[in-house]
């Protein structure tokens, strides 16, 4: 990271300055390490960034990649800006001779938390049209990196997605369902939506690649979002996260509202414990536990949005 002494103290963890746009720092930091979870910010550099971190990766004798990509990152056509930058990175991975694990996960769950504001005042929205996502939780992805850490699946390409494909009604359905009051469902026309991100002072090339992407969900170019696969069941042993249990967790808090204090803090206890996560810096419910650098996703904005 640029700023490792701002990283939260916890034993056993050690921060480096990384730069990405500096590739004379990648040797330094990788040395040591054993696995590299790599993970970048979607960028017309990401391409030449992930390449050098896994040529400095082969030059210091890393032992292992876990990569993140995208579903659709393996078609002959990638569809969208996104698959095609990350079609390269993986090809480099393949030909580096470094052990490695190529995950490519459907859309996150955790973007509908971009628009958790205009949830919970009634509305959702995202231009999806009538087309069905297998949206897939991040904490499972999380599950497959450090399960595939230890080397049982090396060499193998992994798709990751929820337990079903459902459309913005249903995203909606749940969603009212977490929040106790009702969430109405909006596609926006592509003109709407590129006008809304241009608004958010969006760099144009992600608006263009968001935008075609959409396109192609909207007009039935991109079936493969809509796909169910048993790989996380078959890492983890364990059925994916539904949706309707990612809605609940994230959502469920607001409900707490007039009960007694000491019920709320209750309530909050039991729901970190049962999710396994009482750490005090949270950000996501997800942190790859690696020994190794350990990049640590942060969707907060579209910028951050993982694209198919």
């Amino acid at each position: 990271m640029r700023q490792p002494e701002l990283l939260p103290k916890r034993p056993g963890r050690q921060g480096a300055h990384l730069d990405l746009d500096d590739p004379s720092t990648y040797e330094a930091v990788l040395k040591g390490i054993d696995t590299l979870c790599l993970i970048t910010p979607s960028d017309p550099h990401q391409v030449t960034r992930e390449i050098g971190l896994i040529e400095a990766a082969k030059k210091v004798g890393v032992q292992r990649v876990i990569k993140l990509s995208v579903t659709g990152a393996d078609f002959v056509c990638p569809i969208s800006v996104f698959a095609q930058w990350h079609a390269e990175i993986e090809d480099a991975l393949r030909v580096s001779g470094i052990a490695h694990v190529i995950l490519r996960p459907n859309f996150f769950m955790q973007n509908a938390l971009l628009q958790k504001a205009s949830i919970e005042a009634g509305l959702y929205s995202e231009p999806l049209a009538t087309a069905s996502i297998s949206y897939v939780d991040i904490r499972d992805i999380g599950e497959v990196a450090v399960l595939a850490a230890g080397g049982r699946r090396d060499d193998e390409a992994l798709t990751l997605t929820g337990p079903e494909a459902i459309d913005g009604e249903q995203v909606c359905a749940f969603l009212s369902q977490a929040t106790g009051k009702v969430v109405r469902f909006v596609s926006p026309d592509l003109t709407n939506f590129r006008a809304t991100l241009a608004g958010g002072k969006f760099p144009y090339w992600h608006i263009d690649a968001l935008t075609d992407l959409y396109a192609r969900v909207q007009t039935g170019r991109a079936q493969h979002t809509s796909a169910v696969t048993a790989d996380i069941e078959s890492v983890t042993g364990k059925r994916p996260r539904s949706f309707r249990e990612f809605a609940d967790a994230a959502f469920r808090a607001r409900r707490s509202h007039g009960r007694p204090v000491r019920n709320q803090v209750s309530a909050r206890f039991w729901s970190h414990l049962l999710n396994e996560d009482l750490s005090p810096d949270r950000d996501w419910p997800i942190d790859s536990g690696f020994d190794g650098l350990s990049l640590k996703p942060k969707c907060r904005q579209a910028s951050d949005f993982i694209g198919i």
